[in-house]
């Protein structure tokens, strides 16, 4: 997850961790005296009006759900997508063999049913009959294939390519040279363990046991993008409507870039006729855009900003059209372990004690998450009160910086005192909002007053910064982001943290002790055995300090009162929109109460 992250604390968070129009430059946060000075809390931003809701209009024909997504997609290829805002898109226009719901159950998607062989070694899905795409085309067994063999492609590789590792020859083929031959990669892809055997019956062979790979089959990575859009265009083809010919409940009509993109009912879809005449994205990266837009009717779902919460509590209205629930998800701080100083793990411990999460969360998120330092979030199955980093104790973290050799040369105990020149330039990186630069000069200015050596701000365009850290290459050195569960299992929290995982490319995390323990779990066959090798493969990555884990999920949301069936199926994992995994057919407008300014057409 989702999901990363790709993060309403998650929508909030989005909006404000990949922000909009960047600061001209990046500036330095020097050395304060007082912790957590240098910035103040931002403010709340005022509606304008909002006590006078828009005067209503008469029934009109056209239903329509506006939502806003925050930051625009770095991609919407299902074999290379990994944050909320992409997933979103595509969950629409896409469907898998199976379908998580707002439970977070394993319900039937293209596939009807399924079964495992008696040994455990290979499971078998049945395609439901006359199954077309958004063209009219029939949709096979075969196009499933192609789609999970393209998630090893080694020429093609997203951030979740190792995620069906465990059928037999994913591992060999993506871990190729993608400058082989076109005829060697295809040997290795023809010996992946996915296989259909007519056009309605799809076989995944495994080289060990595998407890929970109907979870695996609900992911984007086996969603079938049409072959004949994305080799006319292999590296561009997701990025209009034309080049998604899917074959889920929506399609899209309109796609304008970082502006909105519309969907429609796909008339080939097997499934009910939704309500909804249509779906609307936006995305519109500044909250402090987005809220006034929402209030005056423009937009009918958001997720809410920490800063407007002030706003909506003032406001019996808007008060009543406020929505919280859990989430899946955990945030941290990462730290490159690929550029010092955060190569060294003593440098990332006291980084850790060195920020607030508490006064983070009360004051700056206001109150729109749980102070946290640990991974797996608490009460999902996994969680482990054992595995936490060390608490906020600014003394502390001087102490083990000079511990570690980073102590000027005039430090005494009683004076102690950081060379900052030893430490180096430590550069934060974030999406550039007015709100986001105020939240991350508080962080700078909470490490500058602890440490007393200056940070640097480098705002950069929401969308560069969600392509950064994709990229080991790019990756920043210090940033901020979370992870949202893709499904309720331990394996999805730990496999990116695996060397060759999601977490190898941002961070650069790798622990072969890792690796191995939680290559047992997931091979573990008794389900209280493996929680507690995941338990223990969790208690070893926390106590790496990979990042700094910081707070857990909490989702705000607003929603207007004419919008039907969103809270009630909202479900933990939904951290782009309410309801986001609930029957979408079977949401509606409820057409008497929507404002005057509501579409009309």
């Amino acid at each position: 997850m989702k999901k990363i992250l790709l993060i309403a604390v998650a929508v909030a968070m989005l909006v404000g961790l990949f922000g909009c129009t960047p600061p001209p430059a990046p500036t330095a946060v020097p050395p304060t005296s007082a912790p957590a000075q240098a910035t103040k809390a931002p403010e709340a931003t005022k509606a304008p009006e909002p006590t006078k809701p828009a005067p209503t209009a008469a029934p009109a024909g056209v239903k329509v759900l506006r939502i806003n997504l925050g930051t625009w997609p770095d991609t919407l290829d299902p074999q290379k997508e990994s944050f909320v805002n992409e997933i979103a898109v595509t969950q629409l226009i896409y469907e898998g063999l199976v379908r998580l719901n707002s439970k977070g159950e394993v319900i039937p998607g293209a596939a009807e049913k399924w079964e495992s062989a008696p040994d455990g070694l290979s499971m078998t899905f049945h395609l439901r009959s006359g199954l077309k795409r958004a063209d009219g085309t029939p949709l096979t067994a075969k196009d499933f294939e192609w789609a999970y063999k393209r998630t090893v492609d080694p020429r093609v590789l997203g951030e979740y390519n190792n995620l069906i590792d465990d059928v037999v020859g994913a591992v060999e083929a993506r871990s190729m040279d993608p400058k082989s031959s076109n005829a060697d990669i295809q040997k290795a892809l023809d010996k992946v363990g996915v296989k259909a055997t007519d056009d309605k019956t799809l076989t995944f062979t495994f080289k060990n046991k595998v407890g929970y790979f109907t979870m695996i089959a609900s992911t984007w990575v086996g969603w079938p993008s049409d072959p004949k859009k994305v080799e006319k265009d292999p590296e561009a083809w997701w990025n209009s409507a034309a080049g998604h010919n899917g074959n889920g409940q929506w399609k899209i009509a309109k796609y304008e870039e970082n502006k909105v993109i519309t969907f429609v009912p796909n008339p080939n879809y097997y499934g009910p006729k939704p309500k909804l005449d249509r779906i609307e994205f936006y995305w519109i990266t500044d909250s402090q855009v987005s809220f006034p837009a929402y209030v005056k009717g423009e937009l009918d779902v958001i997720g809410l900003a920490a800063e407007d919460k002030a706003t909506v509590d003032a406001d019996p209205n808007l008060k009543k059209e406020f929505f919280q629930g859990p989430g899946a998800g955990s945030f941290y701080m990462g730290m490159n372990h690929n550029k010092p100083p955060f190569n060294d793990k003593a440098v990332r411990m006291a980084f850790a004690q060195a920020f607030d999460r508490e006064t983070w969360v009360k004051d700056i998120l206001k109150g729109a998450g749980i102070p946290y330092r640990s991974w797996i979030p608490a009460g999902l199955p996994g969680s482990d009160p054992e595995a936490v980093q060390l608490p906020y104790d600014p003394k502390k973290a001087v102490q083990t910086l000079i511990d570690a050799g980073y102590g000027a040369p005039d430090s005494t105990p009683e004076k102690p005192k950081i060379d900052c020149k030893k430490l180096g330039e430590i550069k934060l990186t974030y999406g550039g909002t007015p709100r986001n630069h105020a939240r991350n000069q508080w962080i700078a200015g909470q490490l500058a007053s602890v440490f007393n050596c200056p940070i640097t701000l480098d705002p950069v365009d929401p969308t560069v910064f969600t392509a950064m850290v994709k990229n080991a290459k790019t990756a920043p050195q210090y940033f901020q982001l979370g992870w949202i569960q893709d499904y309720p299992h331990p394996q999805n929290w730990l496999f990116i943290m695996t060397c060759d995982g999601l977490f190898a490319n941002r961070i650069g995390y790798c622990n072969p002790e890792f690796d191995k323990v939680f290559a047992q779990a997931n091979q573990e066959t008794d389900q209280a055995k493996a929680l507690e090798l995941y338990k223990q493969a969790q208690r070893i990555m926390v106590n790496d300090y990979p990042g700094m884990m910081n707070f857990t999920q909490v989702n705000w949301y607003m929603v207007k009162p004419y919008v039907i069936g969103l809270k009630e199926n909202y479900g933990t994992s939904d951290s782009a929109w309410p309801g986001q995994y609930g029957p979408i057919a079977e949401y509606d407008i409820d057409l008497s109460k929507v404002p005057a300014n509501y579409p009309k057409q």
